[in-house]
């Protein structure tokens, strides 16, 4: 019987088209990947922008403070109730961020310092960029715009709304007596305005607004005639809604 003869196997030349096509898919893929990197939405960028602006404008700052305007409530006595807490970072309160912090750069031109803790939100500006030099009231218009729109976006969690004025003492001017006039009873003046502009929102109820000034501690030998820009406004809105506990 004849031997079979086993034919040797032919060296398949044309494996490198899966190698090639593979490489195609994957260049492909690339230049889709530029090209879309290549087109820009400019309303995607700007809100990008203020994302990245808003995020390094309270590094640091928010999640290193430990205690907040209100993480105690008076009770009875001297005993201190702990207030509810919310994440101040999440949901509404985050939102409201993004938009106060723009939109007072474009009224003033300058930046507010923004402080978070779990339960509240707490910006600060220069007493000047709220009031003409020396005057009680009225609040700039600009402002008093600006303070309307806040009000109202945090209206949507706050359910506390604080106001500070911190200044030194410095005599400013005269009675017509000749009793002196320091910038502590100028501020008491500008913290009622503060309350009366808030309180003037029909959503704000009885109660729901506090007023409270700090004396800053004025440097022996100092001069006193940019005090105004040294002093400070805060606004500080505390959430304790029972939903958010």
């Amino acid at each position: 019987m004849a031997k079979k003869h086993k034919h040797e196997e032919h060296v398949n030349h044309e494996r490198w088209v899966v190698s090639f096509a593979d490489m195609m898919t994957l260049l492909f893929a690339l230049f889709v990947v530029l090209y879309a990197l290549g087109v820009q939405d400019l309303e995607k960028m700007k809100k990008l922008q203020k994302s990245i602006n808003f995020a390094f404008h309270i590094a640091g700052e928010g999640k290193t403070q430990d205690a907040g305007l209100f993480d105690q409530q008076s009770g009875g006595g001297d005993v201190a109730v702990p207030a509810p807490l919310v994440t101040a970072q999440d949901g509404e309160m985050r939102e409201f961020l993004k938009e106060v912090l723009p939109d007072y750069e474009d009224v003033t031109g300058n930046s507010l310092e923004i402080r978070q803790t779990d339960d509240t939100i707490a910006l600060t500006a220069p007493l000047s960029d709220f009031f003409e030099a020396n005057k009680p009231a009225p609040l700039k218009r600009e402002i008093l715009t600006w303070l309307n729109k806040t009000i109202d976006g945090s209206l949507q969690f706050t359910s506390d709304v604080k106001v500070i004025i911190r200044a030194p003492e410095v005599l400013i001017g005269r009675t017509s007596l000749g009793a002196p006039v320091t910038s502590i009873k100028l501020c008491f003046e500008r913290l009622n305005a503060l309350g009366n502009a808030i309180a003037i929102n029909p959503q704000i109820r009885d109660g729901m607004v506090g007023l409270e000034f700090r004396r800053q501690k004025q440097e022996v030998g100092r001069a006193v005639g940019n005090w105004e820009d040294e002093a400070t406004v805060t606004l500080a809105f505390s959430n304790a809604r029972p939903e958010n506990r």
